[in-house]
């Protein structure tokens, strides 16, 4: 059976990479493959897709694996590695009558381009976040994304990240901004007051995510308003940092660490919850930024008030006064008092979210993206 699309990304089943996962399995239901360079690995198999799969560190050559065969290309000089893997991703694409491959991360998928135009396959490569700010710094990439400019297009999810790649070089017609979709209820989510105020964060412990300055926004605004909760949904680098915090700042009793969790527990959290909360920055070493957070746009689908930073494509979601606030990047006691704004006032609360809701409803859904990927690469059926 022809499978007309292709989905090239790093692998298969990060808990962080819930668009990738909607791209394959929801894009092209039944016309789909995919390339990955792993589904086992230590930020992946969190979940999996009903489709034929490639995986590069499982594929073996001459009974070595991958690795192996790089170790032999540097050390002894045997056949290149990049050899071997274009020939099984050739095989596995003619195979399944690949016409076209939508490929995730611009620096990722260089090689998979240069693949494709060998194979006359039409190509599309997926911008979202470090690709666009932290390996714009560097000369190489600098460089290597030009090549774009032969590509069928190249998809980012802001208009910020768009003038980034102008500016760089790329042709302004090949650079077409789709957001990532979210699922929207049909219907605003209905809340009652209830006892307590509960504030969320969903995002990976990282410091362009700034968890220790949202969590000292939350701690001024407890100062002003005791009944304030935070349910916080994540995992990285700064969790020791950040338990650090909760119990320097006797914040046990108000802040719940819920730990990576699928994304239906996440829905379940977001339609419980009151205000969204989300301090993303950019990281002052790496220049690391945000593309356009998924976590956000599925908070504004459930109605919820977002406060939020003024960074990267994060201003062409939340729309400041009427679907949320927006403080500048590192303004903690901003946010707090934004925050606070919403304990004083429920109808705030309320007329905000529902303005979010409308928004995405309108903007953001997931039929949105998919009906502009699917007529960008010719694939609309």
């Amino acid at each position: 059976m022809n499978k007309p699309l292709a989905l090239i990304a790093p692998q298969v089943g990060a808990y962080s990479e819930t668009f990738i996962r909607r791209h394959m399995q929801d894009l092209l239901p039944g016309g789909t493959v995919i390339v990955t360079n792993t589904v086992d690995g230590v930020y992946a198999g969190h979940w999996t897709v009903d489709c034929p799969i490639l995986a590069l560190n499982q594929v073996q050559w001459g009974g070595l694996n991958q690795g192996m065969v790089h170790f032999l290309t540097r050390k002894l000089g045997w056949r290149s590695a990049e050899d071997s893997v274009f020939l099984v991703v050739k095989q596995f694409l003619e195979k399944h009558k690949v016409q076209v491959i939508l490929s995730e991360y611009l620096d990722f998928s260089v090689p998979f381009f240069q693949m494709a135009q060998k194979l006359g396959i039409r190509f599309f490569a997926h911008a979202h976040g470090g690709d666009v700010s932290v390996q714009l710094r560097n000369p190489k990439w600098q460089t290597e994304y030009l090549l774009y400019n032969q590509a069928d297009g190249v998809i980012t999810v802001s208009e910020a990240s768009r003038q980034k790649l102008i500016t760089l070089g790329l042709e302004a017609s090949r650079v077409h901004v789709i957001p990532c979709g979210v699922d929207v209820p049909e219907k605003p989510v209905v809340r009652t007051e209830k006892e307590m105020i509960h504030c969320l964060t969903v995002g990976r412990m990282v410091s362009k995510k700034a968890p220790i300055l949202l969590l000292d926004a939350f701690r001024r605004a407890v100062e002003v308003c005791p009944k304030f909760r935070l349910d916080y949904v994540g995992t990285g680098p700064l969790l020791p940092a950040i338990r650090q915090f909760i119990k320097a700042f006797n914040l046990a009793d108000k802040v719940r660490l819920h730990g990576s969790q699928p994304h239906n527990v996440v829905c379940q959290l977001m339609e419980w919850a009151d205000i969204f909360l989300q301090h993303s920055m950019t990281d002052p070493d790496s220049g690391d930024q945000e593309g356009l957070p998924v976590a956000i746009l599925e908070a504004m689908g459930y109605s919820l008030p977002v406060v939020s930073t003024r960074h990267a494509g994060i201003p062409e979601a939340v729309v400041d006064r009427e679907t949320g606030f927006l403080v500048d990047e590192g303004d903690s006691v901003d946010m707090a008092q934004k925050i606070v704004l919403f304990a004083q006032n429920s109808e705030l609360r309320l007329k905000m979210g529902d303005a979010g809701w409308q928004r995405a409803r309108d903007m953001f859904s997931w039929e949105h993206e998919k009906g502009k990927l699917l007529e960008i690469m010719n694939l609309a059926r």
